[in-house]
């Protein structure tokens, strides 16, 4: 039948490329008839032409096509109608290392590919955005656009479509993605009704996908029903984050029939579903303008219409602000509270909507009568702990009086059909790693899920088999059981929708759920006061807690560490303020735990402490042994507060005393305090330590566990900071074997292990394969954990270091700055990563010249070293070093010499193991005395770098820089000429043999060079037969150079 003239849902789903195919046929009849309608749609794609465009095209062939880049949804996979504003690219094409394999659709200014990525080896759906056509300037545009898609890839979630990468090709810029089989919520709600209780289900999932984006601070800015995917395997996600800004930030609004047109740009978004703000003039957007939209479309999906009426986007604009929202439909069956929660969200001021979606999921999850059936549930038996997602085995329920039936817990949590689910969710991410993955859950659940069975048998036949302990006591077992098994069947559910980040995360997940052996100390059971309260309120109040434990601890495991902290946070805090202090130190621990696992250490330092005194107030011991150890690594390792750390350590030794032989709590502790030990310095102790804490964790999880290979990757960068390479790189070695087996060549573990393996290289004078390994742990690091990681920060530093030593000092300094421009906003900026960074900025500096900031760099490191690490590090050696090479080069050796002094004193007063193979400081001072015309003063450090090598075992280019410097010193002061002969040419040899890959070598040998061409020709003579001499065997010597 004919078609009327365009109301706004179908404009806009013409623009945006989103138009069914049967009905964009439709359209494209009308538009041949209708000359008004046709107008419009020119107006709204009018792009300027370029100055030398040449003469105008007559507007119907301009119209024609403009109207030809529109074309169907492309995540239908239908082939495209309309004509292509450029040439489809061919099957085989390369954009950057993604193989086209066939074009699934065509949008206003974008293309949308199925393509095979064969570093992945997986199909993604690839989206090239024509930058051009966006209005903006060609290198502006990609500039803008990549920004906005780099944001995207920050999100991880179920509910979000996944953007695993970005980058440019040609003048477009491309968004690999998530391949969805999938369509569109619209279609979904064409396809209803459907009852209200399963539209909320729906849209609670797009909220906690929007909640996540929200959490990594991406906004969305078009929610609506276009941009929600339903899939195929009914999993919800949504999609185009960010994509409205970037396709309409330049770009003429849509002009509505009958509305007068409007010459500004708004700040994306579509009218039916934009906030007040988003409108002009204010065209502001930000999270809850996403609250605005997503209500907006939930109300549509509840009451079958819009909740704000218009004909005109004028008039819509008129409702909106004014919040006219419609009256209630007759036989709607929507309860009023919901449409209370629904209009709250349609608040005209943003401050008078839900305070977060997270606050938003929480009143959409109040359903008053699911709250009766709770509490009737709850008052019926003992405290029951009730999973967040759905679990339903809750053996209290069951009869207790045969001790038999344990294993029937697992169906639904740990049975076949679970398995199979959670096996196809994985290889569904088509990750490399995705099966070996499974195979070590499924292990690792296998053995956990039999334990407890085991257990709980066990604990059942002690009471009514043997009679050994009380009803009460088998109570406090079986809801200590109940709780673990609420945290697996929390962590199966999550892995029934996993995507690639948390199939990354799922061994640890699994090796880290809580151990069984606690259900079994009776003792501490019942000084912890397990027994359910009497009042009702309470007991609502202890439920929501334990419900948000199992659900905080899901998240963690999956690394969703915001969405975790907004989740525990309020019931840890209302638990507190009602004087359940067990369980608020409980909550306050796990809190403290997620705050670190988002990199707020401060965050994190407040709150681990004061979960540690909540513990011992609610003779919590096993939450206060973990929290003391937990402090250890927050308040000692990560924020440099050393004596606190020690301080915690001592307090963390005495809890895990208190509670008997914990085998994993002592290794952690071991693990934790060995760190802080090594991060002082101190690594003979550290050694020590870590040494013990691979017995324990040996012990308790088997010589292949991840937690062991954690302590063997620790073990192996203390040997490294001891200048013991090759046992460093064999620890390193051995546990990467363990982390690839386990969890496949893209996890981030992986990446970590490489950075070390990439400072040992460095360490060694291969900078090559130290550039190789560390950018490869970079751009892992990047699609892992995102852009600004502190991790990031680490692989940053160790490319740029890299590529210093190799002379590419442009490309090195852009690193530099922005891996401290992370470790600032991350750490703080006394920290001593910001240090360290400072210092090697410096460093960089002065190699190229710029003596005055280098000054001003290395002035900002001594002060920050001195403060967080004391004036006794070894890292203060390196800065001191530093400040004093570049007063030298600024030709001020007098006012270098104090800083060589005083590191030189600081290198060599630290044992051997300590030291690390420093000796640059004694060669320093050394030249600054020969510069100084002190020769004789030179002697005694140069002889002393001289004969330290073998022990210091400094960068191979050190050894004949400190035997050359000796040469000089000795044919200076007329003390020894023959050897200042010998040692010269010995010096000249070596550095002839070493390769060029360190910048330094070639300088080295150049000073050598104009050194021995000034000296008499007896002399020059002599080096000249001396290094054609052959030398007896030289282990050191031959080491260095190969």
């Amino acid at each position: 039948m004919p078609l009327a003239c365009l109301d706004e849902p179908t404009f806009m789903d013409l623009l945006l490329g989103t138009l069914p195919s049967d009905r964009a046929a439709l359209v494209d009849e009308h538009l041949d008839t209708c000359p008004s309608c046709r107008r419009m749609v020119s107006e709204a794609l009018k792009v300027q032409p370029p100055a030398d465009s040449g003469p105008a095209a007559p507007e119907e062939e301009v119209l024609d096509s403009q109207l030809a880049t529109l074309a169907v949804d492309p995540w239908r996979g239908k082939k495209p109608r309309l004509r292509l504003p450029t040439p489809p690219l061919a099957r085989g094409t390369a954009v950057g290392r993604y193989l086209i394999l066939e074009m699934l659709g065509v949008g206003g200014m974008s293309v949308v590919y199925a393509a095979y990525d064969p570093e992945l080896d997986r199909r993604v759906a690839l989206k090239l955005l024509q930058v051009e056509a966006l209005g903006l300037g060609a290198e502006a545009g990609r500039t803008q656009v990549l920004r906005e898609a780099q944001a995207m890839a920050r999100v991880s979630h179920p509910h979000v479509v996944s953007v695993f990468d970005v980058g440019t090709f040609g003048r477009q810029v491309f968004l690999a993605m998530e391949l969805v089989d999938a369509h569109t919520l619209r279609k979904w709600e064409h396809d209803g009704p459907h009852p209200w209780r399963q539209v909320v289900e729906l849209f609670l999932a797009v909220a906690r996908g929007l909640a996540a984006a929200h959490a990594v601070g991406v906004v969305h800015g078009d929610v609506k029903p276009e941009n929600i995917l339903v899939g195929q395997d009914g999993r919800v996600r949504v999609t185009d984050f960010g994509l409205s800004r970037i396709m309409f930030g330049a770009v003429a609004p849509p002009v509505m029939p009958g509305s007068p047109s409007h010459p500004r740009a708004m700040e994306g978004g579509t009218p039916a579903y934009m906030a007040p703000e988003q409108f002009p003039p204010e065209e502001r957007t930000d999270a809850r303008s996403d609250q605005f939209g997503f209500c907006a479309a939930l109300y549509e999906g509840l009451y079958g219409e819009r909740p704000f009426a218009g004909a005109t986007v004028e008039e819509l604009s008129q409702a909106v602000h004014a919040g006219r929202v419609k009256s209630v439909p007759r036989h709607s069956g929507v309860p009023q509270w919901l449409r209370k929660v629904v209009v709250k969200g349609l608040s005209v001021k943003p401050e008078d909507r839900h305070a977060s979606m997270e606050a938003l999921i929480a009143a959409l999850e109040a359903d008053p009568a699911a709250r009766r059936t709770r509490r009737l549930r709850v008052a019926g038996a003992s405290l029951l702990l009730l999973s967040a997602v759905g679990l339903t085995h809750v053996l209290h329920g069951r009869d207790t009086t045969g001790c038999e039936g344990a294993a029937r817990a697992m169906d639904g949590v740990w049975d076949a059909p679970r398995q199979q689910a959670v096996e196809a969710a994985f290889v569904g991410t088509q990750r490399r790693f995705a099966h070996d993955a499974f195979r070590h859950v499924r292990r690792g659940l296998d053995a956990y899920t039999a334990a407890w069975v085991t257990t709980r048998t066990a604990a059942c036949e002690a009471t009514r088999v043997r009679h050994e302990q009380s009803e009460a006591v088998m109570a406090l077992r079986m809801r200590c059981l109940d709780a673990r098994l609420a945290d697996v069947a929390a962590l199966t559910q999550l892995f029934t929708q996993a995507d690639p980040d948390l199939v990354e995360r799922a061994p640890r997940a699994v090796e880290g759920l809580t151990p069984l052996a606690g259900c079994s100390d009776v003792e501490a059971l019942t000084s912890r006061g397990h027994s359910s309260p009497a009042d009702p309120a309470a007991r609502d109040r202890t439920v929501a807690l334990l419900q948000a434990l199992v659900d905080a601890r899901a998240l963690r495991a999956a690394g969703r560490y915001s969405q975790g902290v907004a989740r525990v946070e309020p019931v840890a805090q209302a638990a507190r303020a009602a004087g359940d202090w067990s369980g608020a130190a409980d909550a306050l621990l796990l809190l403290a735990e997620l705050k670190d696992g988002a990199g707020d250490y401060r965050g994190a330092e407040a709150t681990v402490l004061q979960a540690a005194w909540t513990a011992e107030a609610g003779r919590n011991d096993d939450a206060a042994a973990r929290a003391w150890t937990l402090a250890v690594r927050v308040t000692g390792e990560r924020l440099d507060h050393y004596a606190q750390g020690q301080q915690a350590a001592e307090r963390a030794s005495a809890a895990v005393e208190r509670l008997g032989a914990s085998r994993e709590l002592a290794g952690a502790l071991a693990m934790n305090l060995g760190r802080l030990l090594s991060r002082q310095g101190r690594y003979p102790e550290a050694h020590e330590q870590l040494t013990r804490a691979l017995s324990f964790l040996e012990k308790r999880f088997g010589p292949e566990a991840l937690e062991v290979a954690d302590v063997r990757v620790e073990l192996g960068t203390v040997r490294r900071s001891q200048g013991r390479a090759e046992e460093a790189l064999g620890l390193y070695e051995r546990a990467l074997g363990t982390v690839r087996g386990a969890l496949g060549p893209e996890h981030p573990d992986v990446a970590r292990i490489r950075l070390e393996q990439a400072s040992v290289r460095w360490q060694q004078g291969d900078f090559v394969q130290s550039e190789r390994l560390a950018r490869g742990a970079l751009a892992l690091l990047e699609r892992s954990l995102g852009q600004d990681h502190p991790q990031v920060a680490d692989a940053l530093n160790s490319l740029a270091l890299a590529l210093q030593y190799q002379g590419k000092r442009e490309e090195a300094l852009p690193l530099y700055e922005r891996a401290l421009s992370i470790a600032e906003k991350t750490e703080g900026r006394d920290s001593s990563t910001v240090a360290i960074i400072v210092n090697n900025i410096g460093t960089l500096l002065v190699h190229m010249g710029r003596l005055e900031e280098a000054t001003q760099r290395f002035a900002t490191a001594l002060e920050q070293v001195e403060k967080s690490l004391g004036p006794d590090h070894p890292t203060l050696a390196l800065v001191l070093r530093g400040m004093g090479q570049t007063l030298s080069y600024r030709n001020q050796p007098d006012q270098a010499l104090p800083y060589f002094q005083r590191a030189a004193a600081l290198q060599t007063s630290l044992p051997d193991d300590v030291n690390g193979g420093w000796t640059g400081a004694l060669v320093d001072l050394g030249r600054t005395y020969m510069v100084l015309g002190r020769p004789r003063e030179a002697l005694a450090p140069l002889e002393q770098a001289v004969a330290g090598w073998e022990r210091a075992r400094p960068r191979p280019a050190e050894r004949p820089a400190a035997r050359y410097m000796l040469a000089r010193a000795l044919w200076d002061a007329k003390t020894d000429p023959a050897r200042a002969v010998r040692l010269a040419a010995e010096a000249r040899q070596e550095a002839g043999a070493l390769p060029d890959d360190e910048s330094s070598v070639p300088e080295l040998r150049q000073a050598m060079d104009r050194w021995i061409a000034r000296l008499p020709p007896a002399a020059r003579k002599g080096i000249k037969a001396a290094m054609t001499t052959p030398k007896p065997a030289d282990p050191a010597r031959d080491a260095l150079v190969r």
